[in-house]
């Protein structure tokens, strides 16, 4: 599913420059990287537009990238001085670990000095094609050059932001009667929220800023001025020759000189009659015009939370742990397949999750002579990211369990739906959602195939996705039904099962195991009306961190007489870290 990255950045280095005082002209270059152990090739998915003059830019220009839950998404970003086409600073960031957080936004520390603001919002297609064209004139004279920005304002989660969504050339007032004419599609005006439930139409009403900057050539450029409206405001300050003042109890002040509208693909220059103070009205919405179905970046963007819960297998057939080579012989020079099974779903899932909170259990044990289908793994009730499954997993056998039998995986399904359902009400109680995933390593097929069709049907109903991995060579035919029997029977499916092989890529094992849930999600919520979380929003500072970890990567590119950008350098030490050398 595409996505959309908005950058921005702050206090870049400004040691590329030829002269002290002048400041950088920016631009990014955004890198796909391989996949971590993958023999894949780097490629440059594109640059934004150069703005001069400044260490703290706001691009305009925006990426459509393909997202899939499931699969990790490396990026390079490396921006440049157009000036020099030498790099001012460069990080790497990670797609859904962005889209995971609460206001999907991240601010990260570039080397060798600055601060990238990276955002994904869900990438929709305007579903009609209306604009609006206005020009400004000024009460400004100076010899210097001026230029306007557009800014929409955007809500997602608990942040809310100014996106620029369009720059005019710099000009000077006094060699011309105003600045160019704009043309603005008012679904770019439109806030996110709009565009997610309404037609462009109703943008007209949507908050924007309009900021003027002095362009310098040599200091940092100079805002002016700016004030707030909405393009139904501008339409009134044109009707009635309005002045808008660029700052209170200033003389500075510009004019909309000009404002039309055009819609349908309709080439509409000349001017229209703005009697009725309002955008002409549009047709109503055919069937391609209405909003789409939420998806899954949706439901992400407006806070659905991902909790999840791991269940493992301790049943006799494993054989003993302290045998090497056994699946549970856990070896401090390697990981065993639980080990990376847990690592490989454990650091998708637990990125969606702001606390990263999971749950540990285990099943098929014997304590005090009783087999338990279901008890805490560990010494702790909850543990936080994966090195704490890890370790809850490590400690278990120091408790004194006997493994047993038979493997029922009723138990665990049971509490894992009755938990997902208690999460979903305490987050609705919070103007949020929650979705639970249930991660079941298993090392035999379930004993009992009816009464786990039963429990699967009768937890259908829950806020809850299944995903059982199969460990080790057995024979695992008969855990085919859990793919199979709810969609011949009608029922809700919301189990896969995917097998474990040695020399499956890490990637494939975490496409083919969680591949399903994005569709699992929405179908659950669709089916109930509960649309993507929409809380009141707030300003709030994003904490500025340090860029993902990657094995170590060299990314460089040259760029031709013509403007063409070419990817020049590349190169990475061993394509894998020790965590996930499997």
């Amino acid at each position: 599913m595409p996505v959309k990255l908005i950058l921005q950045a702050s206090n870049l280095s400004n040691k590329t420059s030829f002269f002290a005082l002048k400041k950088p002209s920016p631009f990014a270059v955004v890198t796909l990287l391989p996949p971590i152990g993958s023999n894949k090739e780097a490629t440059v998915i594109g640059q934004t537009e150069p703005i001069p003059n400044t260490i703290h830019p706001q691009w305009i220009q925006y990426f459509t990238l393909e997202y899939e839950f499931g699969k990790d998404t490396f990026l390079d970003i490396t921006i440049y001085n157009d000036t020099t086409k030498k790099p001012i600073g460069s990080g790497k960031i990670e797609v859904g670990r962005i889209l995971g957080k609460r206001h999907n936004s991240t601010a990260s520390r570039l080397t060798p000095s600055g601060t990238l603001f990276a955002q994904i919002v869900p990438f929709e297609l305007p579903r009609v094609a209306r604009s609006v064209h206005f020009a400004f004139e000024g009460g400004v004279r100076s010899k210097l050059k001026y230029y306007y920005e557009v800014h929409r304002r955007d809500f997602f989660s608990s942040s809310a932001l100014w996106t620029p969504v369009y720059r005019s050339e710099p000009k000077r007032m006094n060699d011309t009667l105003g600045w160019e004419k704009c043309s603005i599609p008012l679904y770019d005006i439109a806030t996110n929220e709009l565009r997610a439930t309404s037609v462009d139409g109703d943008a007209t009403d949507c908050p924007i800023r309009i900021m003027f900057w002095e362009h310098r050539k040599i200091n940092r450029h100079q805002v002016l001025g700016s004030f707030e409206t909405t393009v139904a405001g501008l339409v009134l300050a044109c009707k009635h020759e309005r002045e808008l003042k660029l700052n209170e109890g200033s003389k500075e002040y510009v004019k909309v000189a000009s404002l039309n509208f055009s819609g349908n693909n309709e080439d509409n220059s000349g001017e229209e009659d703005l009697g009725s103070d309002l955008p002409p009205p549009i047709a109503a919405p055919t069937p391609q015009d209405l909003p789409p179905k939420p998806t899954f970046v949706d439901y992400c963007v407006g806070g659905c939370e991902l909790d999840l819960s791991v269940a493992i297998d301790f049943t006799s057939s494993n054989g003993s742990p302290t045998i090497p080579g056994s699946p549970h012989y856990i070896d401090p020079q390697s990981l065993n397949q639980y080990q990376k099974a847990i690592i490989a779903i454990g650091s998708i899932v637990t990125k969606y999750d702001s606390d990263q909170r999971s749950q540990v259990w285990g099943f098929g044990a014997k304590y005090g002579g009783c087999v338990r289908h279901v008890f805490q793994a560990g010494d702790e009730s909850h543990v936080t990211g994966v090195k704490g499954i890890l370790e809850a997993y490590r400690q278990t056998f120091t408790r004194g369990l006997v493994m047993s039998g038979p493997v029922v995986f009723t138990n665990v399904i049971k509490y894992a739906a009755k938990k997902a359902r208690m999460k979903l009400a305490k987050a609705q109680a919070e103007q949020q959602l929650s979705y639970s995933i249930l991660l079941i390593l298993t090392h035999g097929s379930v004993s009992d195939v009816e009464a786990t069709k039963n429990v699967l049907k009768e937890v259908s109903d829950s806020p809850l996705s299944i995903v059982i991995i199969g460990i080790g060579d057995n024979d695992f035919s008969r855990m085919k039904f859990l793919d199979d029997f709810q969609n011949e029977e009608g029922g809700r499916d919301i189990c896969n099962f995917v097998k474990f092989e040695a020399d499956k890529d890490r990637n494939v094992l975490t496409e083919e195991a969680l591949n399903e849930v994005p569709t699992q999600l929405t179908s659950y919520f669709m089916s109930r009306n509960m649309l993507p979380s929409q809380p009141e929003p707030k300003e709030e500072e994003i904490e500025v961190e340090d860029f993902i970890a990657y094995p170590e990567c060299t990314v460089a590119h040259t760029f031709d007489p013509t403007g063409g950008l070419h990817l020049s350098e590349r190169g990475h030490s061993a394509p894998v870290t020790q965590q996930y050398n499997w």
